[in-house]
């Protein structure tokens, strides 16, 4: 969250991930700032019994996390769920608190997979490429891809950033490319052959490029973003961490590839992203 605000309440020592939003929280006013600014994104998603908890044990807003503990088991509308906290965390005007309401009734009908988009944007902008990855996923899940194309080739380059920022390059060049057959777009081509690049060696690439015929100006951006920031060298002991990764994903083993991958990330992403081309390979909006 960029903005300052002055929280009266307690601030958490642990702070609670809200999925929806992408980002951690430490008071009520945090929280009433997300549903009040965001009301449109609110869904079902957000009634967790995990907030009540957060609420109830780290926010020293213990009142409210027990009364929202027994709205769900009243199993109660998203509507009071929200008042319910924003009108505890004293947060905003009736007036404002009437819009939000009717935000929310307004937005009920959201088609699911733009709220899931959405999601998915929010965690790749947070850094939590997986998570960003389960989402887009649940949206190709329950799609046709010639249902909406325009939604379909956004889905595939967010996913590619996703891949390519996890350093998984072939995967985030069969994505930008399926994002550019589709959706005929240059940042989707880019970002492509940038892939490319990086995973072949220069008479591979200088073959696809032949073989294609890409316009010189779209060679010559591909090669303005190689020149400005260093490639790493894939030779060295992150190979082998990766070989790993790449094992538990295609094995099937989703616990182990999670675990290995939160691992391996803290041990090395700092450092390593600081150089890394991925820097450039930005998400469609």
């Amino acid at each position: 969250m960029s903005n300052m605000m002055l929280c009266h309440s307690a601030l958490a020592k642990n702070p609670y991930f809200v999925a929806t939003f992408g980002v951690n929280i430490y008071s009520i006013e945090e929280l009433c700032y997300l549903l009040v600014k965001n009301a449109y994104l609110v869904d079902e998603d957000l009634m967790d019994e995990k907030l009540c908890d957060f609420l109830e044990n780290e926010a020293g807003m213990p009142e409210l996390g027990a009364r929202l503990k027994e709205m769900l088991i009243r199993r109660c509308s998203v509507g009071e769920f929200v008042t319910e906290i924003i009108i505890e965390g004293d947060y905003c005007t009736e007036e404002e608190l009437s819009e939000v309401r009717q935000t929310l009734v307004d937005n009920s009908g959201m088609d699911r997979s733009r709220k899931h988009k959405i999601r998915g944007d929010n965690m790749l902008k947070a850094k939590r490429y997986t998570h960003a990855l389960d989402e887009y996923r649940y949206i190709l899940e329950n799609m046709e891809k010639d249902s909406d194309e325009i939604l379909y080739s956004e889905i595939m380059h967010n996913m590619g950033t996703a891949y390519a920022r996890l350093f998984f390059f072939e995967r985030a060049a069969e994505c930008f490319y399926k994002a550019y057959e589709t959706g005929n777009k240059r940042v989707s081509l880019i970002h492509y052959l940038t892939a490319m690049k990086i995973i072949m060696d220069k008479e591979q690439y200088d073959r696809l490029i032949l073989r294609y015929g890409y316009e010189d100006d779209v060679v010559e951006e591909v090669e303005g973003i190689i020149k400005k920031f260093k490639v790493p060298d894939i030779t060295n002991e992150g190979t082998k961490q990766l070989d790993t990764l790449k094992e538990a994903s295609e094995s099937g083993k989703v616990s182990d590839f999670y675990r290995l991958m939160d691992e391996t990330l803290d041990s090395w992403k700092r450092d390593y992203r600081r150089s890394m081309i991925t820097n450039m390979l930005d998400l469609h909006d």
